[in-house]
């Protein structure tokens, strides 16, 4: 690879990774702070800019990263030189981090089933042909724990042989298969994270090819001896940012106390209700994400965000709504609905199920 594209790719990475808009638990404060003066300016140039996934604005930083990536190529080579760099060994570095970080944070929040946890009662109630494909995409994979939890056990794995230097190669194409496939997911059911994940393959293909005697080995067109020793001190860098990269990812659940969300304390009344005596409504639903949602017989939805809970009994929520729940029915403006509850964790899709032949099930 050319070194002044490695120097390039290495500003590049280095730069997406600090102006990328990430959610993260402990060290969120540090990112913002970096992108603070990039968003800032962005926001004089065009105020109505949101910095969130797939946005028109965060296209915008990645495009900055860019930018800044290609004219930090000088000063990167004047620190490998001074330092005594390998560019090639750096780039490697930075990438396997980038790599690791996130496989090890999906698969992770996959295995606690934060990432694809159990569809709400109000889409489990919805039509299945007024589903988008993202949300029905998510749903079907968050009704399943075993598959879920199997593709969080492969991230994570994946993520652990980067650590060391004779499976990374391996991991570099298994990452390869990992993002690619997530890559596919994505544009084939329109789920809006194109673009982290789009990098993600992009730099998992990059990665590989830093590995040339390898991808060389296995066509047969080099017999040399692979050499690579890791120094005490790179050892120690290394071990400490994953330890950091582990810290980050399992703090929330740390917090919840519980290594499945399905089975975290939901809001008081969660669940799926039916509504009895009123001809425009037929579903009532309590949301984890503090939300009232309404479901009419045409099977459009209406929403109440809901602000606090004050008891078992009463309830109140944002703006000019009032809610009043008392035992099977609520008020929410000056309307009454009687209600039954459903229990919606009986139905079909939340059952496990396991057939050996088609015939019990067909």
């Amino acid at each position: 690879m050319n070194e002044h594209l490695k120097l390039s790719f290495i500003g590049i990475a280095s730069w997406w990774m600090l102006l990328l808009p990430f959610d993260y638990a402990i060290f969120d404060w540090i990112f913002k702070l970096v992108q603070k003066p990039f968003v800032g300016l962005l926001k004089i140039m065009d105020e109505d800019l949101i910095f969130e996934t797939d946005t028109y604005g965060t296209y915008v930083l990645i495009a900055l990263s860019i930018l800044l990536g290609v004219l930090s190529s000088p000063l990167i080579n004047w620190i490998c030189s001074k330092w005594k760099v390998n560019p090639t060994a750096l780039l490697k570095t930075i990438l396997a981090g980038i790599l690791f970080f996130f496989l090890f944070k999906y698969g992770w929040d996959k295995i606690t089933k934060t990432q694809f946890y159990l569809p709400e009662p109000n889409t489990l109630f919805t039509p299945f042909g007024k589903l988008s494909k993202d949300i029905a995409y998510w749903s079907l994979i968050g009704s399943s724990y075993p598959y879920t939890v199997a593709l969080g056990i492969i991230e994570v794995f994946t993520a652990c042989l980067l650590l060391f230097k004779r499976t990374r190669f391996l991991a570099s194409l298994l990452s390869i298969a990992i993002f690619g496939q997530v890559v596919l997911i994505n544009f084939s059911f329109d789920i809006s994270v194109k673009l982290l994940s789009g990098s993600l393959l992009l730099f998992s293909i990059i990665y590989s090819f830093c590995f040339l005697q390898n991808w060389k080995g296995i066509f047969g067109f080099s017999t040399e001896k692979i050499h690579s020793n890791d120094s005490r001190r790179y050892q120690i860098i290394k071990f400490t940012f994953a330890l950091l990269v582990v810290i980050e990812s399992i703090f929330p659940v740390l917090l919840s106390k519980n290594l499945n969300d399905d089975q975290s304390p939901r809001l008081t009344h969660h669940g799926a209700y039916r509504v009895y005596g009123n001809k425009q409504v037929k579903y009532l639903f309590i949301h984890r994400q503090h939300y009232i949602i309404l479901q009419s017989w045409n099977d459009s939805f209406k929403d109440y965000p809901i602000d606090t809970y004050l008891s078992d009994q009463t309830t109140s929520t944002e703006g000019e709504v009032s809610c009043l729940w008392n035992k099977n029915q609520v008020v929410i403006y000056r309307d009454t609905f009687r209600l039954k509850k459903i229990p919606f964790d009986k139905l079909p899709l939340l059952q496990e199920s396991f057939h050996t032949f088609s015939d019990e099930f067909h």
